[in-house]
This record gives structure tokens, C-alpha cells and sequence, in this order.
């Protein structure tokens, strides 16, 4: 879609973050059925817990409205997201600009996330200059107007949301499931995820405690969680994050979680969920699978060396 020029600047604050999160559901949308790079959900989840201040997200803009996003996860790595309106006109100058972005931090290369399936996109990563050079992600969906599968609990376990719970109790869930993670080549992960970070991210638009599922042991312990983000406008809900504390792990308690909260955007009209993982993190895909959801795409880095 050609026009006048588009203005391009920053993430600054909270100010910025309504439109952004406007941007995502408009793109994800019309992306579909290709995946998008970020749901609402992605967005407040990546930039948790400090929406007020200046994060490294640079927007294109039409009028009011956000057209394309830009956000660097490494100095020369780059993600992106253009509306279809706008895809055959921007790529250019987009990867322009990350390029000289990557130079200035000394990189010797840049790689930039596309979908397999995406091929709009990278041919045009081909015609700049750029190779496939490896996996990143894969990406899992769920059709919801149809019957979900459902999993009986084990004895003495029992699901609750998120609506009232202690707030540390509910950030040591999430770290419990994310400081362990030898069994997928990680054992020095660990988790942030602290009370405030939690406090931050409940308080964002968005968060629905009784989206925010967990699976609770016979001890009272936490065993499991799962956060779903609705998004009403584009019909599709996505989870982000997943996880099952270490002592509990092979049991099930992931694919309950996932799909009690599945039933709940179910009832409130959305036609699909979403979610992605690791290309090697195998414990989660299988959870995914046995909780329903299929293999659709994947994602693949495309690296272009720098002068």
C-alpha cells in the first residue's frame, strides 16, 4: 500500500502501549492463517514488567495507527511484524535501518525470524541478501469451534485460576517450572520471575487472572501453569508461558492446564488458541500435542552477513 511517508519512532512509554497492542491484534489477524509474530499477549509478555519506560521496539506509523514493528531480542537478531497492507512496500527500509543498527553494535551479521509457510516474506529476505540458517521455534494451534479433548485429574490434584492468589506464591510457581531446565540442554536457566514482575504484568491490559491457570498438588504446591491471553478481536487466544515445576514434570499436570483454559476462551466465542516453543524443547511439544494442538509452522532464521 503505497502513501504518504510513515513516521517512524520508538517505544517510549505506557503511552505507547495501547497502540501497539491495537497493531498486534490488527496483524495477527490479518496474517491469518499464517501466524504472527506477536499477539497482544507476546507484546505484554516480552515487554513485562516495566511498560513505562523506553524499550529497543521501533514502530512505523500511518496516521495514528501502527503499521510494522521492529524489536531486537540480540544485537543482531531481529524480529519483525508488518501488516499485509503494508508488506510489499516496507521490508527494504525496515531491514535497512536493523542492518545499520547491527553494524553499530560491532555485529558481523543479522538474522531475522520468518515463517516457513510465509514465502511473501522470504523471498524478500532472499532478494536482500539473506539464507535460511536454522531453526528457531515451532508453532502449535487448536481449532476451538470444535470439541475439545479433555483429561481426567489425578487423585488428590485440583485446577484453580489465578484470580486472588498470592502474588509470590504465584511468581515461585513460574520459577519453580523455569530454574530447572536440564532435561532441554538449559541447566543454568533461570528465572527473574519475581513478585514484582508478577505484580507488573497483573496489572497490564490484558492479564485475566481466570486466564492464568494452574494445577495444584496434593501438598499445596504449585505444580503447574499455564497463562492465556484472549484477544476478542481477532477471535484467537495464545499461551505464553507454559510450564511445570521440576518435581512434577511427565505426569500430565501441563496439558491440564492448557486445557481448562482452553475451555474457558471456548466459552467466550474464540474460534482458536495458539502456541509456540523451542524447536528443541521436546517435553513441551508433547505436551502441546497431547493436550490437542497440531504442528502448523515453523519458524527459521535468515542471516545475512555485514560489511
Amino acid at each position: 500500500m503505497s502513501g504518504a511517508p510513515l513516521d517512524i519512532r520508538g517505544y517510549q512509554g505506557r503511552q505507547d502501549l495501547a497502540p501497539l497492542l491495537a497493531f498486534a491484534s490488527r496483524s495477527f489477524a490479518a496474517r491469518a492463517p499464517l501466524n504472527g509474530c506477536w499477539h497482544p499477549g507476546d507484546i505484554l509478555w516480552e515487554l513485562k514488567p516495566d511498560y513505562d519506560r523506553p524499550h529497543r521496539v521501533r514502530m512505523w506509523l500511518s496516521g495514528e495507527d501502527i503499521v510494522a514493528v521492529t524489536m531486537f531480542p540480540a544485537s543482531n537478531q531481529l524480529w519483525l511484524e508488518i501488516h499485509p497492507d503494508f508488506e510489499s512496500d516496507l521490508p527494504p527500509d525496515i531491514i535497512a535501518r536493523a542492518e545499520r543498527s547491527a553494524t553499530r553494535a560491532a555485529q558481523s551479521s543479522l538474522s531475522i525470524r520468518a515463517l516457513e509457510n510465509d514465502t511473501r516474506r522470504t523471498g524478500a529476505l532472499e532478494a536482500l541478501g539473506y539464507t535460511q540458517s536454522g531453526p528457531e521455534s515451532v508453532c502449535f494451534r487448536i481449532d476451538l469451534t470444535k470439541d475439545l479433548p479433555a483429561a481426567p485429574l489425578p487423585a488428590g490434584y485440583r485446577l484453580r485460576d489465578s484470580i486472588g492468589i498470592d502474588a509470590a506464591a504465584r511468581a515461585k510457581a513460574h520459577r519453580d517450572a523455569w530454574d530447572d531446565l536440564s532435561e532441554i540442554g538449559l541447566p543454568d536457566a533461570r528465572s527473574t520471575f519475581f513478585e514484582d514482575v508478577y505484580r507488573g504484568l497483573a496489572a497490564a491490559p490484558g492479564y485475566d487472572p481466570s486466564l492464568d491457570i494452574l494445577v495444584v498438588a496434593p501438598d499445596g504446591t504449585l505444580a503447574a501453569n499455564a497463562v492465556c491471553w484472549a484477544d476478542a478481536a481477532s477471535g484467537i487466544a495464545v499461551f505464553e508461558p507454559v510450564g511445570t515445576h521440576a518435581q512434577f514434570r511427565k505426569r500430565g499436570l501441563t496439558k491440564l492446564a492448557m486445557q481448562e483454559a482452553l475451555r474457558r476462551v471456548k466459552a467466550r466465542g474464540h474460534r482458536e488458541a495458539r502456541v509456540s516453543t523451542a524447536h528443541f524443547n521436546k517435553p513441551a511439544i508433547a505436551a502441546y500435542t497431547g493436550a490437542g494442538f497440531t504442528l502448523y509452522d515453523r519458524w527459521h532464521w535468515w542471516t545475512k552477513p555485514l560489511a
